[in-house]
């Protein structure tokens, strides 16, 4: 699994938002939330730092929970 991915699983971030992580979709997670974030291309430590803002912000939390809801929640 990818460097932040587990961590917020391990907390229950995901599993909040119905999303189970696999080993299969782990990376994709991880793409789609640094593409969210606006910080595509870079590497695991800039992406989670950047989330980690986003989360802080209610505004910005909001749309990365809807957004990765709407991308890989089990309906």
């Amino acid at each position: 699994m990818t460097c932040f991915i587990w961590h917020y699983d391990k907390k229950g971030y995901f599993r909040d938002l119905g999303i189970e992580v696999t080993r299969e979709n782990a990376k994709e997670l991880e793409l789609e939330i640094a593409r969210t974030v606006g910080k595509s291309g870079e590497r695991c430590p800039a992406i989670s730092k950047e989330m980690k803002a986003w989360l802080a912000d209610p505004k910005k939390k909001i749309m990365l929970k809807r957004n990765l809801k709407r991308k890989f929640a089990r309906t």
